[in-house]
């Protein structure tokens, strides 16, 4: 869930319809120095449907310590390791291809919070580091799985998913699809929220086997968001999401939320994102 704040309402945007956005995002990817996603369909699937996993989730949503809708940086590891699991074995069973990208995403995201977490000094944060290295581990076995049905390589070192730069260009080719879904997962959470999130993403590959660049990110008073670096088809992307408007809150319990969510008022985002200098 994406939450934004206004005086007389909350607008929440589900974690799939963010992704949808990312998968429109991507769509538009490729111009004179940005190639386009390959393969394709893919890639776009991958993209698309890689929050599949939070439907049901988003549906009832924990409330934060606030009281209220909890936004997708305050959710609850566990809740996020089961929507996570899920998006990558719905994606897989259709695209083994989209499944791959969708798995080293989902490992990434639980890495980076074991990375960040406090080392583990009572039973339930031992039980929850516990559950975070057993997702980490079965997304290996996952994307061992997957790669066998790929034809892929399974005999060389990986680190994150991903081979050394160079080995093999479906190697490079995997890498530079692997960043493409951050690189517009974040984009697409830059617009959805009504803030920053990310100021700038580090690791973008223009093309399969080209070095590298990142691009800062900037957001107008009015909420339009600007790029550093331009890497879509038209000079500028106006696009929409689906969004629920309900009272500020707080909510007294998950019930109270869940029942308000069900009957909410349903509205259109428009957002805008242009380069920066335009």
């Amino acid at each position: 869930m994406i939450r934004r704040e206004t005086p007389r309402h909350l607008v929440l945007i589900a974690q799939h319809d963010h992704a949808v956005l990312a998968g429109e995002l991507a769509r538009r990817m490729g111009n004179t120095l940005f190639g386009m996603p390959s393969p394709f369909d893919s890639v776009i699937t991958a993209i698309s449907q890689h929050d599949c996993g939070w439907i049901p989730r988003d549906r009832a949503p924990e409330l934060s310590s606030a009281g209220l809708p909890a936004h997708v940086f305050e959710i609850n590891i566990l809740t996020a390791l089961d929507a996570w699991s899920d998006s990558t074995d719905q994606v897989a069973a259709g695209d083994p291809y989209a499944g791959l990208l969708v798995s080293m995403h989902s490992m990434a995201l639980a890495s980076r919070y074991a990375a960040r977490e406090p080392e583990a000094n009572d039973e339930r944060s031992r039980q929850v580091a516990f559950r975070v290295r057993r997702f980490i581990h079965r997304q290996i076995e996952v994307q061992e799985s997957l790669r066998r049905r790929l034809q892929m390589s399974i005999d060389q070192p990986l680190r994150g998913g991903l081979a050394e730069i160079g080995r093999a260009a479906e190697e490079d080719l995997l890498r530079a699809n692997f960043f493409l879904l951050e690189f517009v997962d974040q984009l697409s959470l830059n617009l959805c929220f009504d803030r920053l999130v990310f100021e700038k993403i580090e690791t973008v590959y223009p093309r399969a086997g080209e070095p590298s660049l990142s691009i800062r990110i900037f957001r107008n008073a009015d909420g339009t968001v600007r790029l550093d670096s331009w890497p879509f088809n038209e000079e500028r992307l106006e696009l929409n999401v689906d969004a629920k408007r309900i009272a500020p809150g707080p909510y007294r319990n998950a019930e109270h939320l869940k029942s308000v969510c069900e009957s909410a008022e349903r509205v259109k985002l428009r957002l805008l994102l242009r380069p920066a200098s335009g």
